[in-house]
């Protein structure tokens, strides 16, 4: 066999090499995309968590199997993240229709006993007190689920300016003057001698105190105490009241309709301290509850406004 028989046998060897190798590569290839279409059916199908599983060693086609996990996780977070707004928009719908149908079912036998006995009855006047006081219930119910629904539609952004905190806090406290007094309640109070400026809107910083007074009023066992301070560049502002709180229960309190009392058989739907959380963190501060020797101590914490 002359050279050049030679070099021509050598060629057709390497290409029948090279042919049998794609080939063989090209089955290989064609096994793995059906193996990681049968993964992907089971995935679907079977809710199969697995990830991805690819044989044949080959840059890009474990680049693909990659990207489609990536694209397997995020939707199935997607999906859990939905599934859980759907379980929570749920329970916020059945807790809210219980406390709208808790005063009305007060509302409608008043109403019914008035009816029945006439409004020149001896106890007609205590009765349809009962009425008001329960529909009062049901407007702070529904101007409290208003203002969430608002806060977390995103539709009104606050307005952050210089706020004086003590005579907010004052103002709200002169405003509760009443409501302690039939509580029976003498709060104790410590504001500090100089004003408190806070970078804050003014209405939200009301509101906030407000809750934090109504909640403390509403729940306690004996005494209030509201705390005004500053120090390291932040005003906070502590509001407590004795509190019979099982352990880990105060770290629930700012979620919706949450009440330490479940059977829900109070006048307050759970939402006020809800409406702290969101509006606290809108205004760059933070919230935070504690049981501390059976005292409920609910802290806000907000930037003090600085000079320029």
């Amino acid at each position: 066999m002359g050279v050049v028989g030679l070099v021509g046998w050598i060629i057709a060897a390497l290409s029948g090499v090279v042919a049998a190798w794609a080939g063989w590569r090209w089955a290989a290839l064609r096994r793995e995309i059906a193996s990681v279409r049968a993964q992907l059916t089971a995935h679907r199908s079977l809710g199969s968590t697995q990830p991805l599983e690819v044989v044949v060693r080959d840059d890009e086609l474990e680049a693909l199997a990659a990207e489609i996990d990536t694209c397997i996780n995020a939707e199935r977070n997607a999906v859990a993240v939905s599934r859980a707004a759907e379980a929570r928009l749920r329970r916020e719908i059945a807790n809210l229709s219980h406390d709208l149908k808790t005063p009305l079912i007060a509302v409608r036998g008043f109403l019914q006993l008035v009816r029945r006995d006439g409004l020149g009855a001896p106890n007609a006047g205590d009765r349809l007190e009962v009425v008001a006081r329960r529909v009062d219930d049901l407007g702070r119910l529904v101007d409290d689920f208003f203002e969430l629904s608002v806060l977390d539609s995103g539709e009104r952004s606050l307005e952050l300016t210089r706020v004086d905190a003590t005579t907010v806090v004052g103002e709200v406290l002169t405003g509760f003057y009443a409501a302690f007094q039939q509580a029976g309640v003498t709060p104790r109070v410590r504001l500090p001698e100089r004003t408190v400026a806070v970078r804050a809107e003014p209405t939200a910083l009301g509101r906030v105190v407000r809750n934090l007074v109504a909640n403390a009023l509403a729940y306690t066992t004996g005494e209030v105490v509201v705390e005004l301070s500053a120090e390291s560049g932040q005003m906070i502002l502590a509001v407590s009241n004795p509190a019979d709180l099982s352990p880990g229960v105060a770290d629930q309190l700012f979620e919706r309709f949450y009440r330490a009392d479940q059977a829900r058989t109070g006048p307050h739907a759970g939402l006020g301290l809800s409406i702290v959380a969101e509006l606290v963190a809108q205004m760059g501060g933070v919230v935070q509850a504690r049981a501390d020797s059976g005292q409920l101590v609910i802290e806000v914490r907000l930037e003090v406004w600085q000079h320029s």
